[in-house]
């Protein structure tokens, strides 16, 4: 009786003893077998402290108020094990109350109140919009500080893709759905012009009837005309509003005004249109960035190659990593953004928050152009050397190219193969440099009259070499034009310079970037985009980057085995 009427009372005073004593024995046990975990590894050598000031503010620390019950220290560590272990946010709420070895690395005591996944998406969001690169970029000066040569090796580059989270659509169903969310938003901003605009628009053109056959069901001409019917009324629709938006300011109503860009360059992009007419463009007609879904209108498709698996929806992924395989560099583009356009930015964005330019930067022949080259020497100030295959010009034709004519050091002339020189030269109209032209005159030792044909023209008097230099269609009072581009030196550059062993050595262990990509798609959660937007993939490609990092870091560090370093980069 006495100690059903005192044990309330013995609770309160001695249960947090309690509770503390078996925590120490819990966790004790737990430790004292964790020690080669990789979470007791990174416990003692990842440095929280400049993470936790930088996203000091996330939480209020003046006014009225309780204290914040998940501090910011926590959930950075829990966003840290979210990756580590490529979890969705309700697996991490889960992994929180069924690991302890994961409740111990986070911080939380045995028995304490742990985040849900709406807390945890809370934080995650804010720490990506507004300090994106924090984690990466920390976990990185923080394994430099081990390996300070880090800073001056050999970098390789490439690209992957990162699956959209998102269904492809057929054109069809794209402008359905696309009209659907500019609707949405016109009903939300401007619901008595929007009733007033779409007066007499005829709906079933657009959205079809009930029980409409399936297109698949449909001929390839049946479907073209339900298509067209469809972009014929979705032009009709994008008028409509358009008109309305046209009237106000430009400032208002942003949702709306974006959903109907979107409706705009899937229209530009596929079809031409007239005042009665709305026609299919062809294949090289249609836009480069077209969109496929508008679930995720930022999504593109990302084309590496002839078969159908070498394509897939979504965005691509650039890559920097050095010949020790840590991740340098990292950034999101839409999936049709070509790979040679974000081979630059690679080093550029190293300069601006890193303080790092790599002497040399490996990548494949995408980057073999001149003007690639030139880009990189510039945001790099002539420190980064790009390496890589030059770009086949030789393939493209059987005829002498313009590598085979020698430009002379002021620019002003150029030598054909036969030594004819010619100074007459304009900007091209459809490229980065400047057309030569080399007339009939300086290619016949007698210049034929001009009613003579090929046939008819004494072939003796003409340059021994008129059949490498021309078609064989071409008359012999044709012009050659000869294309030199304003990249010119650094392709000259690339061609000496890939006839040396270095270049050899380089191509060889360009592969190496091949295993990081393959870890990072297939362990680290980089080969599905879980949000959507570029924004997302950039955010998710940084982290996924960041837990490669940390797990390669550890697995140096802990290497029972030093490996052995076959060059000194």
């Amino acid at each position: 009786m006495i100690l059903h009427q005192y044990l309330p009372l013995f609770l309160v005073m001695y249960g947090k003893f309690f509770e503390k004593v078996i925590q120490q024995l819990v966790y004790g046990v737990m430790l004292s077998h964790a020690q080669s975990h990789l979470l007791y590894k990174v416990q003692r050598h990842l440095d929280f402290s400049a993470l936790e000031q930088a996203c000091s503010e996330y939480h209020h620390s003046a006014g009225p108020g309780t204290p914040a019950t998940h501090t910011v220290d926590r959930l950075l560590r829990t966003l840290v094990i979210k990756y580590l272990y490529d979890l969705s946010l309700r697996e991490l709420e889960v992994r929180l109350y069924s690991d302890l070895l994961v409740r111990w690395f986070v911080g939380y005591q045995l028995f304490d109140v742990l985040p849900d996944h709406s807390t945890l998406q809370r934080f995650e969001a804010w720490v990506a919009q507004e300090h994106k690169r924090l984690c990466f970029d920390e976990v990185l000066h923080q394994i430099e500080t081990d390996y300070p040569d880090e800073r001056i090796k050999i970098q390789i580059g490439d690209t992957y893709a990162m699956h959209a989270q998102a269904a492809r659509e057929n054109l069809s169903t794209l402008l359905r759905h696309t009209c659907i969310h500019v609707l949405e938003s016109a009903v939300q901003s401007l619901p008595v012009d929007l009733t007033q605009a779409l007066a007499g628009f005829i709906w079933t053109s657009l959205f079809g009837v009930y029980k409409q056959v399936p297109e698949f069901a449909l001929s390839k001409e049946e479907r073209l005309q339900r298509l067209l019917l469809v972009a014929r009324a979705a032009y009709d629709f994008h008028s409509r509003i358009f008109t309305i938006l046209n009237q106000r300011p430009a400032t208002e109503f942003p949702e709306l005004r974006k959903h109907l860009g979107y409706l705009h360059k899937i229209l530009s992009d596929e079809f031409s249109a007239t005042e009665e007419v709305v026609q299919r463009l062809s294949s090289k007609q249609q836009g480069s960035f077209r969109i496929g879904s508008a679930t995720d209108p930022e999504a593109t498709y990302r084309v590496h190659g002839l078969n159908p698996e070498d394509t897939s929806f979504g965005y691509n992924i650039q890559l920097a990593t050095s010949t020790a395989g840590f991740i340098h560099e990292t950034k999101a583009y839409t999936g049709a953004e070509p790979d040679q356009s974000g081979v630059a930015p690679l080093v550029a964005e190293q300069i601006m928050h890193l303080g790092l330019c790599p002497p040399k930067l490996i990548y494949d022949q995408a980057a073999g152009s001149g003007k690639t080259r030139a880009d990189v020497a510039q945001v790099s100030d002539g420190q980064t050397q790009l390496i890589s295959r030059l770009l086949p010009y030789e393939k493209r034709t059987s005829r002498f190219g313009p590598y085979d004519f020698a430009l002379s050091q002021d620019g002003a002339s150029l030598t054909c193969p036969n030594a004819k020189v010619s100074q007459v030269a304009y900007r091209a109209g459809s490229g980065e440099g400047r057309d030569f032209r080399f007339f009939d005159f300086q290619c016949w030792s007698e210049e034929p009259a001009i009613h003579l044909n090929a046939a008819q023209a004494d072939i003796s008097r003409r340059c021994p070499l008129w059949e490498k230099c021309r078609d064989s269609h071409q008359g012999p009072h044709s012009m050659r034009q000869v294309f030199i581009s304003d990249y010119r030196d650094q392709v000259l550059a690339a061609q000496q310079y890939n006839q040396t062993d270095d270049f050899l050595y380089e191509m060889k262990i360009r592969s190496k970037i091949e295993r990081v990509i393959f870890e990072l798609t297939h362990y680290n959660g980089a080969r599905r985009c879980r949000k959507r937007g570029v924004h997302n993939a950039d955010w998710q490609s940084k982290m996924c980057a960041t837990a490669y990092n940390i797990k390669l870091w550890m697995r140096r560090l802990y290497s029972p085995v030093p490996r052995r370093v076959a060059r000194a980069y």
